[in-house]
């Protein structure tokens, strides 16, 4: 089950006031009249330093599956902190249709990729591990 929780104009002025990191790629995202490209979306999250006691006052987590806060939106992008706690997953599937990036801010995220069989049913070929600072811009 997904929660999704969108952050009030105010509070998402006060988080981008405390975390330059998150400010400058909100600023960088809003100048562009695009989507970007998943190559881009990789060389601004790489290094970047993300507030992660700011952005944890400001986003919640569910109790039961994971939580969506949206941080921005507009027509060319869509900012989320994705929050899971321990144990919680999502279910299988795809970004066909999107450009996904995400860096992992705090803690560590593991991430199972599957492949369709011949007879269609999803299987998995790989599991994945990501480490706080890491991120991951592919597509799939």
């Amino acid at each position: 089950m997904v929660v999704q929780f969108s952050l009030e104009p105010e509070v998402r002025e006060n988080l981008l006031s405390e975390c330059s990191g998150l400010s400058g790629l909100v600023e960088w995202l809003d100048s562009i009249d695009r989507r970007p490209g998943l190559s881009e979306l990789a060389e601004h999250l790489v290094g970047n330093d993300f507030n992660a006691a700011a952005l944890k006052e400001c986003i919640g987590y569910a109790d039961e599956g994971y939580q969506r806060n949206i941080i921005k939106k507009t027509e060319f992008y869509e900012l989320v902190a994705i929050c899971w706690t321990p144990g919680q997953e999502t279910p299988i599937h795809d970004h066909v249709g999107s450009d996904c990036a995400f860096l992992i801010a705090e803690g560590v995220s593991t991430e199972t990729i599957y492949e369709l069989n011949d007879e269609g049913l999803a299987v998995p070929t790989e599991v994945r591990t990501y480490q706080a600072g890491e991120v991951c811009a592919a597509e799939e």
